[in-house]
């Protein structure tokens, strides 16, 4: 009976269990999929999701972050590690058509830093979020440097 509790105490996961990220591109077919599913408002927001995908993977962030799916959400991490192991950001259609980021770095929900965007704002939300959380360097410098 105590191996059974051990398997599922995430505490005890074994340090060498996979990490658990999805290509990128599997990760645009699922949301391209989710797109046909439900009414109009869901769809764009769907879309919304599924452009941020594209972004990451057709670009120079598909190296940078490690992305998986849950349900009809995008989670994003800085690192390729157990799913909900450390922070990461949710991105989240919502049935009104808009699509809320949260970045969860504390179970406490009204400490979490929340926006909800239009489906047509949500790549420039990314962009402004890892440019303040600072997980990826801005472009701009990345291009200066290799100048120097």
């Amino acid at each position: 009976m105590e191996l059974l509790f051990a398997r599922f105490d995430s505490d005890k996961a074994s340090p060498h269990t996979p990490a658990m990220s999805e290509p990128w591109c599997s990760i645009v077919e699922r949301f391209r999929e989710l797109g046909s599913l439900e009414n109009d408002a869901y769809r764009v927001a769907t879309s919304g999701i599924e452009q941020i995908a594209s972004f990451v993977a057709e670009g120079p962030l598909k190296a940078a972050l490690c992305g998986w799916t849950s349900m009809h959400d995008l989670c994003i991490q800085q690192s390729d590690v157990r799913p909900y192991s450390g922070p990461y950001l949710r991105i989240s259609p919502l049935r009104s058509g808009l699509v809320e980021f949260r970045y969860i770095d504390t179970a406490i929900a009204n400490r979490q830093w929340q926006r909800v965007e239009p489906a047509n704002r949500a790549v420039k939300r990314l962009q402004a979020f890892l440019e303040q959380l600072r997980w990826v360097a801005p472009a701009s410098n990345a291009a200066n440097d290799s100048a120097v």
